[in-house]
């Protein structure tokens, strides 16, 4: 958390009105996550993970194959000076998540990205067959269902945010546009 701050103050990894409670607002809203993966062997793509929410907070959990991409060059290098500082085992990419392509995982998530619609088109490209999609989302969730349907077919279970009274954590399984 000390490394966020002090360089939230020149590159902004996450909003500056979510430090007055780090703890909550960012590292046990990642941990919930957890119950949700269930080997810790999984394959596991955290897509615009900024300030390396949830990933890093994953691989601190113990998850051993753990992606992280973002396209901001100043978030990868903080990424990276994390990574070296607490001996992490992640995979660090720099990139737009539209022009990557050949990566398969079991898990992809993402936390403040984009709505739902979006953040399917940029997992289509690192989904295999039983691929599972864990997004936070807020409180326009369900708008965001709603949209998405118009364009992909998905089954998805919807859980309360333990760090967040408006926030859900949504469970996603078989994804597939909708003209597939």
């Amino acid at each position: 958390i000390d490394s966020i701050i002090q360089y939230n103050i020149h590159t902004n990894l996450v909003g500056k009105s979510t430090l007055a409670d780090p703890w909550s607002k960012h590292i046990l809203d990642c941990l919930q996550l957890v119950p949700f993966i269930k080997n810790k062997n999984y394959s596991i793509l955290d897509m615009g993970t900024g300030a390396g929410l949830p990933g890093v907070i994953l691989s601190l959990a113990g998850y051993k194959n753990v992606s992280l991409v973002d396209s901001n060059g100043k978030k990868i290098k903080f990424l990276k000076t994390i990574k070296e500082d607490l001996g992490l085992n992640l995979n660090i990419i720099l990139g737009r998540l539209e022009k990557l392509h050949n990566l398969r995982f079991d898990i992809i998530t993402s936390r403040a990205l984009a709505k739902l619609d979006i953040l399917f088109g940029y997992s289509q490209n690192f989904i295999k067959k039983n691929t599972v999609l864990i997004f936070l989302k807020g409180k326009t969730v369900n708008e965001e269902i709603l949209e998405a349907k118009k364009n992909w077919k998905f089954n998805f279970q919807k859980y309360r945010s333990v760090s967040d009274s408006r926030g859900v954590i949504l469970v996603i399984e078989r994804l597939s546009k909708t003209n597939d």
